[in-house]
Parts: structure tokens; C-alpha cells; sequence
């Protein structure tokens, strides 16, 4: 029973976190320390992701402003 009262809590936290309009979570990681964090987060809120799947999602992004 708690571990399914965990698992709902973080899922809720999840949707709540991703649904937030917020430039970081829709570009993805801009920096190495971003990217453990998103590592970590869905590594403990989806443990059967995969770890390929968290590395492709939690990929540090480039910033695009600078070339030209």
C-alpha cells in the first residue's frame, strides 16, 4: 500500500514538474549538472525506463544563439 502511495505521489510530482511551462524542461539540460539531475529524477520516478532512453532524454543540449 505505501509503495503504491509513493508511486502515485511521484507520477503526480512527474506530470506536475514536466506540465510546467518552463524553458529548461523544453529544451532539455543546458549543462552537465541539468543533465544528472534529469538523470536522477526519471532514473527514481521510472525505474524500468531504461538507461539508453534517460541518456537520450537527458542529453545536454547545445545552444543554438551561439552559432552563426
Amino acid at each position: 500500500m505505501f509503495k503504491k502511495l509513493c508511486a502515485v505521489l511521484a507520477l503526480a510530482a512527474a506530470a506536475t514538474v514536466f506540465a510546467a511551462p518552463a524553458p529548461a524542461f523544453a529544451d532539455g539540460p543546458k549543462t552537465p549538472e541539468e543533465a544528472a539531475v534529469c538523470e536522477a529524477m526519471l532514473s527514481s520516478v521510472f525505474p524500468g525506463l531504461g538507461q539508453a532512453a534517460i541518456d537520450a532524454i537527458c542529453a545536454v543540449q547545445d545552444d543554438d544563439t551561439t552559432t552563426g
